[in-house]
């Protein structure tokens, strides 16, 4: 007899098997062997059976039974007369058993006995005949056997792979992007969810085995695997079943198994939404709104409120002002507090750019343009910021054959790219800035009437620095927290004469100026203050703007004063300093006081 030292399994093999195999292996071993055959789960309870056993299906075998000692370890099993032998003794069905000779042996499946199977004869010939050929039963029973646990594990890891491929189709019906797996034919194996959304398929699900090219004919994923390569964040088209076009970023797979394609799989998402989401993250890093404009002068509050209003409508804006005075900062307050503020804000420099060079940087081109385009095109930032805020610094620089084909744009809201035949629509709000006088350039034939009338729905002027001497404390002092924490300097601060001379320099580079010679001081000064001497190699009398619109008499005083103010605080609030500020001018000090009371 085959022994074994296995622990019996605990779980029914009925909750593990297809107990229709079982009972088709039941039969066939009764038909090859001529005897009746039962087999019982580890719980000992019946799962199969032939003749008087066929009916018993769910019953428990009598206890005592000597199905114990074969799932106990105690491998195959013969008994003769089982209700003579001492096997039997212990079983409460032996007095009702009519069996002439039972055979059992355990079925093993990973280690552990799932449970028994047996053949019983009921009669003296049957009796004999398996007695006679002996060796020959107990092999094929435990062959058979093995059978069933082979079966049992076949049909364990049909399920495992099942509740995997189940898993795995809830997971990539999860995943937002498009999922397609094809074989090496281009048929498809799999497509998910966010697939039949993004080819707008919802009506018409593809079924399994179904020609990808039938559905998506120009997929890049059939090019490239007739290619044998793998690409990655890659643009595509895909012309939709109701007509019109959509654009998809793709990364596409090619799979290989011993340099034989098996397949590929393709992943792509809405192109649109992508550029949105992207820039909506990097918008919530360097998010601008009129709080953080800094300025509570009368000039300043007034261009706030009049920009807040223009930001609830899609009305074109043209922001005027001198260099430095913030106008890119107010074009991202206004689209952060627009309706479009989830949406993409970019901005364009029309005087940065090269002039052969702009074109393609505001409509895109497609593959192949020209020489150096990249294989794949690019986007210009019309489409980048559809429906958000496109921002044209420096519009005034713009080349006249570029001013055409921007005011067909805002005309008709289509795009062209550089080498395009098709257009697309866009709905981008447009806020341009200048710090020229465009009105003078249109006049000088340098500027489009028409693009101007187009651009200018909207004026905005901001001040300059000048114009508002009571926001310099203000923002001097924010310039200089600021960066004392960049530097990691601890807190520094500015004196009052420091601050003084700060109020009485002309700013012709406006806030910006003021940002760095804050930023130069906050470098160099030692200590926790920064002084007038920290600031005076940063600063040119020479260089200070007059008031608009004085006359001469008015622009000398002006620079008088702003000269006096500058003299009396490079020396600073102790005793006879006035006097000695005066005898550097070279004036009485009854003048110098005279100067410093004028408005």
């Amino acid at each position: 007899m085959k022994g074994s030292s296995v622990a019996p399994a605990h779980v029914p093999l009925s909750s593990v098997a297809d107990v229709q195999s079982i009972q088709q292996i039941a039969d066939a071993v009764a038909a090859a062997m001529g005897v009746d055959v039962t087999v019982a789960d580890a719980s000992l309870r019946r799962v199969a059976g032939t003749g008087p056993f066929a009916g018993a299906r769910g019953e428990k075998v009598p206890q005592g039974c000597v199905f114990e000692r074969a799932l106990k370890g105690s491998g195959t099993l013969v008994v003769e007369d089982p209700r003579e032998v001492a096997l039997c003794v212990d079983c409460t069905g032996r007095d009702q058993c009519r069996e002439t000779l039972g055979m059992c042996t355990p079925i093993i499946l990973d280690g552990q006995a799932i449970g028994i199977l047996s053949i019983v004869a009921f009669t003296s010939e049957q009796r004999d005949r398996i007695m006679a050929s002996l060796a020959s039963f107990v092999a094929f029973l435990e062959k058979m056997a093995e059978l069933i646990a082979t079966k049992m594990a076949e049909h364990r890891l049909i399920t495992a792979i099942e509740e995997r491929s189940r898993e795995l189709e809830a997971v990539m019906n999860h995943i937002p992007q498009g999922v397609i797996c094809v074989d090496a034919q281009g048929r498809i194996r799999h497509i998910n969810d966010g697939a039949v959304k993004l080819l707008r398929l919802t009506e018409r699900r593809p079924r399994r085995g179904e020609d990808l090219a039938g559905i998506w004919p120009d997929c890049m994923l059939l090019r490239s695997m007739a290619r044998r390569e793998s690409h990655s964040n890659v643009e595509e088209s895909y012309r939709l079943p109701g007509g019109g076009t959509v654009r998809f970023l793709s990364s596409v797979s090619t799979l290989l198994l011993e340099d034989r394609i098996i397949g590929g799989v393709v992943t792509f998402s809405d192109l649109e939404r992508t550029h949105r989401d992207v820039f909506r993250v990097m918008e919530k890093e360097t998010a601008f709104t009129f709080d953080d404009i800094i300025g509570s002068s009368p000039h300043m509050q007034a261009a706030k409120r009049q920009a807040l209003t223009a930001a609830q409508y899609d009305s074109n804006i043209l922001l005027t002002g001198e260099t430095g005075t913030g106008k890119e900062l107010f074009a991202r307050a206004i689209h952060n507090a627009s309706p479009r503020r989830d949406y993409p804000f970019i901005s364009v420099n029309c005087a940065a750019i090269p002039e052969a060079l702009l074109e393609s940087e505001l409509f895109g081109y497609e593959p192949g343009a020209f020489t150096g385009a990249s294989r794949s095109g690019k986007p210009g930032k019309f489409e980048l910021a559809n429906h958000g805020t496109l921002f044209l610094d420096e519009v005034g620089d713009m080349p006249l054959f570029l001013q055409a084909k921007l005011l067909r744009v805002i005309q008709t809201m289509e795009i062209t790219r550089v080498g395009g035949v098709h257009p697309k629509r866009i709905d981008a709000r447009i806020i341009a800035a200048t710090n020229q006088d465009l009105a003078e350039l249109v006049r000088a034939n340098r500027f489009r009437s028409d693009l101007y009338y187009r651009l200018n729905v909207i004026p905005l002027s901001l001040p300059p620095l000048r114009s508002r001497r009571e926001d310099v404390r203000e923002l001097s002092r924010h310039f200089c927290a600021y960066y004392s924490r960049q530097f990691n300097k601890g807190p520094m601060e500015l004196t009052e004469e420091a601050l003084a001379l700060l109020e009485s320099y002309g700013w012709p580079g406006n806030v910006r100026e003021l940002e760095n010679v804050i930023e130069y001081a906050v470098n160099f000064a030692n200590g926790p203050q920064i002084r007038p001497e920290d600031l005076r190699a940063r600063l040119s009398v020479d260089v200070r703007p007059a008031r608009t619109g004085m006359d001469l008499r008015s622009a000398t005083k002006e620079f008088q004063r702003q000269m006096v103010q500058e003299c009396v605080a490079r020396h600073g609030s102790g005793p006879g300093a006035r006097e000695r500020a005066a005898e550097e001018l070279g004036i009485s000090r009854a003048t110098l006081y005279r100067i410093l009371s004028q408005d």
